[in-house]
């Protein structure tokens, strides 16, 4: 929420036209000095108004977005999500109600139905990773896998192709759902997922340079590895993977992305995170 927030205030002007003083002004103060507080000095509040006989706060940011506030100024719902002011800031209540569900779902998945890369020495951690293979931020984060384990925290991937399971117009399989189904009907899924990402993303790599003007050697390396991909989508043919049902299950528990990260306890981590520092939030280091 901090970093929504803080986002959507930051590419505003800061010359906002001054506000005519009225009678609700000292309110306008309040709800933004405990926004501020909460959100950083970038936040401005530019008008409050009063609703449902005094019931509730409807706060309009300068850049138009609202959020409604309780008239003590200690809850607020933004983007249909409810949160709470603490003194050590901002806790997203709809989320922190989702948690036990969330932890409950990933509890009751068996190793066997994902790909589990074991935390070295005495497991501090887990993580269950909603991934896919096109993903460039899933790449990026696979190449941190070794520093997770080395912390302590076991990474555990389950399945989640972008592009859904089936193309809405043509009913063909996407290529998402045939490059992830591959991996997870091999029998060393662990070198299959690694092999795959890595692929991808020197595809990605080397098609960005081509796109600038790239030697013919890179078309030969390209186009190498586009067959090995091409390959790979004949390959994958069905075997019982759950593939689907991971997919379904992660947009029933809020996955919107990849990667996406739940922790033991149920929290979910949207998007890339260094290492390091999602080892702090989980409390490793």
């Amino acid at each position: 929420m901090k970093k929504t927030l803080m986002a959507a205030v930051l590419g505003l002007t800061l010359m906002v036209p001054a506000l005519a003083e009225t009678a609700a002004t000292p309110v306008k103060k309040q709800v933004e000095a405990r926004l501020v507080q909460a959100f950083g000095p970038r936040l401005e509040v530019r008008e409050v108004a009063s609703l449902a006989d005094g019931q509730i706060l409807e706060v309009v940011l300068t850049d138009g977005s609202v959020m409604h506030m309780t008239p003590d100024m200690s809850h607020f719902v933004y983007r249909d999500e409810l949160y709470s002011l603490a003194e050590s800031g901002p806790v997203n209540v709809t989320q922190s109600r989702n948690n036990p569900r969330r932890a409950a779902a990933m509890e009751a998945i068996a190793d066997a139905q994902t790909v589990v890369f074991p935390a070295q020495g005495e497991q501090k951690a887990l993580i269950n990773v909603f991934t896919d293979i096109d993903c460039g931020y899933c790449q990026k984060l696979h190449q941190e896998v070794p520093r997770l384990n080395e912390l302590g925290i076991t990474v555990r991937y389950l399945a989640y192709p972008r592009s859904g399971i089936k193309n809405p117009q043509t009913g063909q399989l996407t290529e998402s759902y045939l490059k992830i189904n591959y991996v997870w009907c091999q029998a060393d899924r662990k070198a299959a997922l690694t092999e795959m990402k890595n692929n991808q993303r020197e595809m990605n790599v080397l098609s960005q340079k081509l796109r600038q003007g790239g030697a013919v050697m890179l078309q030969d390396q390209y186009r190498a590895l586009a067959s090995q991909m091409d390959d790979v989508l004949n390959k994958s043919k069905d075997c019982g993977a759950p593939i689907a049902a991971q997919y379904e299950l992660g947009g029933e528990l809020g996955v919107t992305g990849t990667p996406a990260i739940i922790a033991q306890d149920g929290r979910l981590f949207p998007g890339y995170m260094p290492a390091d520092e999602l080892a702090r939030r989980l409390g490793v280091i």
